[in-house]
């Protein structure tokens, strides 16, 4: 009777918690193969059936919506983008390719406003280039 309920509490208990975390998080698949590892020795596994590649309780950072919108007001204030790293809890280079991201979305219009052609006239006499050198020590009333 003892080595039924074990039996039974493995069916029921272990067996399923261990398909869930050896498990695709794309398709749900049990089908995985160790595919290496990432750059911190954390192993990498890939699916058979559709061909994800993931890393189990992976430790990367999701930067939300609401983490975006702030960084928008935040940029609209001025503020340094090393402070507003520091503030939102982004790394630096993560915000400077988001801005670069932001920036490549800006249309690139330039409106050149043409100006009245007028006729330009010009009087200038021989003291005009003179006196206005700037290597001339004396000034006008010296050879006046």
């Amino acid at each position: 009777m003892l080595n039924l309920l074990n039996t039974l509490f493995f069916l029921l208990i272990v067996l399923p918690l261990k398909k869930l975390e050896d498990s695709c998080p794309n398709c749900g698949s049990n089908r995985l193969t160790k595919n290496g590892s990432i750059h911190n020795k954390k192993p990498k596994y890939g699916c058979q059936d559709c061909g994800h590649h993931f890393v189990k309780n992976s430790t990367k950072i999701w930067i939300t919506q609401q983490q975006k919108e702030l960084i928008d007001k935040l940029l609209l204030e001025r503020i340094s983008l090393r402070g507003i790293a520091r503030v939102v809890g982004v790394s630096w280079r993560w915000l400077q390719n988001y801005i670069n991201k932001k920036f490549e979305q800006v249309p690139r219009q330039v409106k050149v406003l043409d100006k009245p052609k007028v006729k330009l006239i010009i009087e200038c006499d021989e003291l005009w280039s003179f006196v206005d050198h700037k290597n001339n020590k004396y000034s006008l009333l010296t050879y006046l």
